[in-house]
């Protein structure tokens, strides 16, 4: 038997089940990898908090949806609707149909966990206004999603009707719920990605710094792009041949690259050459006379070196703690090391002075 139920070799050959579980087994194992190292940096460094546990229920919803679309392609995925095999219409409609709440709800946790990396960065500061703007972008983001899900599930009176197209009933249109859900997607998007940007950009940080931190954040870009990939495809859905085999596989690279890119910040001490530390701490190397070079303590208010004020050290501001700085040195944060060079001049001193 072939990997297509009750499909001859013929159409076996035809389909696109190759690439449907090349990108999602790839995709997931990559996602599964960076969720982990993400999550075992954050716990080396006693941080874990609300953002990664949403993080993990994403990764688990996305493993499930990977998983719903490999078994998809065993019943007719990959392949023109016009060649899928009469007996596994019924097995396949109750997959997808199962699928569709999990990439909704999904997609959602990897939005909510990144704003909640947001509130992190704004831990410590006056900006009250900012805090409500990204919670008020938290709930409307993962309502939003939430609706969409009860719209997928309930999309069709009776709702077994969602998997038994035969049975008497009716159902929401599909090109337009589609395409509202797709678009409410995108606009999350946008407007999750950009929300950051004016916090990033006045982070006292060297310029080279503060690019790489916004380009860091900016890659979530590429999550967008999927989205409106996915969008082009409704159409052939609800008003073409029919074929979804793109339409999930979009939803499956979304979903996946949602959460990579979501962890992406928290992998930065790992980019060597891009970010090494996130905090602000002014470490002196001087050189004596042999050009050998030493390191001096600097000194606070009351006379105690930053060593020993190290263990009540007060709390980070955005600038000193980025979301970035999951696995940080003791002191953690930005690192600025200023190097001096003392050296000694011999006067000639004019006769006659």
């Amino acid at each position: 038997m072939g990997w297509v139920y009750n499909a001859t070799p013929d159409v076996e050959a035809v389909s696109q089940y190759p690439v449907v579980l090349g990108v999602c087994l790839s995709l997931t194992i990559l996602m599964v990898i960076t969720v982990c190292l993400r999550l075992f940096m954050r716990a080396q460094a006693s941080r874990l908090g609300a953002a990664d546990y949403v993080m993990v229920m994403s990764m688990v919803f996305s493993i499930v949806y990977s998983a719903l679309c490999i078994s998809q392609s065993r019943y007719g995925l990959g392949l023109p609707l016009k060649l899928r095999p009469k007996a596994d219409l019924a097995t396949y409609t109750k997959i997808n149909y199962a699928g569709r709440p999990f990439y909704q709800i999904g997609i959602a946790g990897f939005k909510t966990s990144l704003c909640l990396s947001y509130l992190r960065l704004l831990e410590g500061t006056s900006k009250s206004i900012y805090r409500i703007v990204i919670w008020i972008v938290i709930a409307l983001s993962t309502l939003g999603h939430i609706v969409g899900a009860l719209i997928l599930i309930f999309t069709c009176k009776p709702v077994s009707k969602a998997w038994i197209p035969s049975e008497p009933g009716s159902c929401l249109p599909v090109g337009a719920t589609f395409y509202g859900l797709a678009i409410f997607t995108i606009i999350c998007d946008v407007v999750i990605i950009f929300l950051p940007i004016p916090l990033l950009l006045r982070l006292n940080i060297k310029p080279a710094q503060k690019a790489g931190v916004v380009c860091l954040f900016l890659l979530g870009l590429f999550t967008t792009i999927c989205s409106i990939l996915r969008l082009t495809q409704i159409h052939r859905v609800a008003f073409g041949d029919g074929n979804s085999t793109m339409l999930v596989l979009w939803g499956t690279i979304e979903f996946n690259v949602g959460n990579i890119v979501t962890c992406v910040p928290y992998l930065a001490p790992l980019l060597k050459g891009y970010v090494r530390d996130f905090r602000s701490n002014s470490g002196r190397k001087y050189y004596n006379s042999n050009g050998r070079s030493y390191a001096m303590e600097t000194w606070t208010k009351d006379g105690r070196s930053q060593l020993q004020s190290h263990a009540s050290a007060p709390k980070r501001t955005p600038s000193e703690e980025l979301i970035l700085s999951s696995q940080e040195p003791s002191h953690g944060g930005i690192e600025m090391t200023v190097e001096y060079r003392v050296s000694r001049d011999t006067l000639a001193i004019p006769k006659g002075s």
